[in-house]
């Protein structure tokens, strides 16, 4: 598989995930629900570990569990990779279509590549009275906007949009979780 140029990092972390596909005809009701693992996850996007595929251009609802709250994000596969793939692990690359704004934040606060980690030092470092005001998750907010803010002077687009619509009722419990 041809590695792409990515606008942004990406962090190697394991979190349980739920992949669903809400039944548009039946309110309440699911055409597809499958539990996996993340291998990384982006601002942009998700790669699930998994022994079942879908096409790419499915578009589904990924249920990210994130250590304090689980976090619901319509996507859409990109790409895959199949099962006998001596390089990589099998799995699915999922771009998040849209955000909402509480989705957006806590996306923003959460992803914390290494060098976050650290910058945070440094700044404790140097600022240790800061400590008890400023969290870890604050940097990686402020500069995750700061490289989107980047991205999008040269021309380029948000990792996350604003505006995306509830997710559906979660129908079924994660028994891993």
């Amino acid at each position: 598989m041809a590695e792409r140029a990515r606008q942004y990092d990406r962090i190697e972390i394991e979190l349980p995930c739920r992949l669903f596909i809400p039944d548009d005809t039946k309110k309440g009701e699911l055409k597809f629900e499958a539990f996996t693992t993340s291998r990384n996850l982006g601002l942009g996007g998700v790669f699930v570990t998994s022994s079942f595929l879908l096409k790419p251009g499915v578009d589904l609802w990924v249920d990210i569990g994130l250590p304090e709250e689980s976090l619901a994000v319509r996507g859409r596969v990109i790409h895959s990779v199949p099962l006998d793939d001596l390089q990589y692990p099998s799995g699915m690359g999922i771009t998040f279509l849209d955000v909402d704004s509480h989705g957006r934040e806590t996306l923003l606060r959460y992803f914390t590549p290494e060098r976050y980690h650290l910058y945070y030092k440094a700044i404790m470092d140097e600022f240790p009275h800061l400590k008890k005001q400023f969290e870890l998750r604050d940097v990686s907010l402020i500069v995750n906007l700061w490289e989107e803010w980047k991205i999008k002077q040269s021309g380029g687009v948000s990792a996350t949009e604003s505006g995306a619509p509830e997710p559906p009722l979660r129908r079924t419990t994660n028994p891993r979780r």
